[in-house]
């Protein structure tokens, strides 16, 4: 459901679903399998590399999608917005420790999204496709 609804919210071509959530399921597979082993910020930094490598990789064939399509769900998959709000949620309510804890993870666990979507965008063979410029033929 989360994957058919990144499609339609981003108005994706309904062509690029299936490989779309086959990123989502290899992200999640992949969180948990290094979570269980190694901790919630490694699991979610493993997963995020995985997530930038397969999808610098796989957007160099000019048949599939671009690289930020590829990206998308699998990003929101990993994204931690909820801990934010319940660690808002949790200050509010009069319970500062618990707060400053979720709000200290969120930072902990969006760093380590973005340092993950780095490192395996750098170990991707070769990068990605060159950009097509609007109004040349081919475009």
């Amino acid at each position: 459901m989360f994957t058919a609804g990144t499609v339609l919210a981003f108005a994706i071509p309904r062509r690029h679903f299936w490989p779309l959530l086959l990123l989502v399921y290899v992200t999640v597979g992949v969180q948990s399998a290094f979570t269980k082993l190694a901790g919630e910020t490694v699991g979610t930094f493993v997963a995020a590399m995985v997530l930038a490598a397969t999808a610098t990789t796989l957007a160099r064939d000019p048949g599939r999608p671009p690289r930020l399509i590829l990206l998308l769900p699998g990003f929101f998959t990993l994204t931690v917005g909820s801990l934010g709000m319940r660690g808002l949620t949790t200050l509010a309510g009069g319970h500062p420790v618990q707060g400053f804890t979720d709000l200290l993870k969120l930072v902990t666990i969006m760093t380590a999204i973005a340092v993950g979507m780095v490192c395996g965008a750098a170990l991707a063979p070769g990068g990605t496709r060159p950009a097509r410029r609007v109004g040349t033929p081919g475009s």
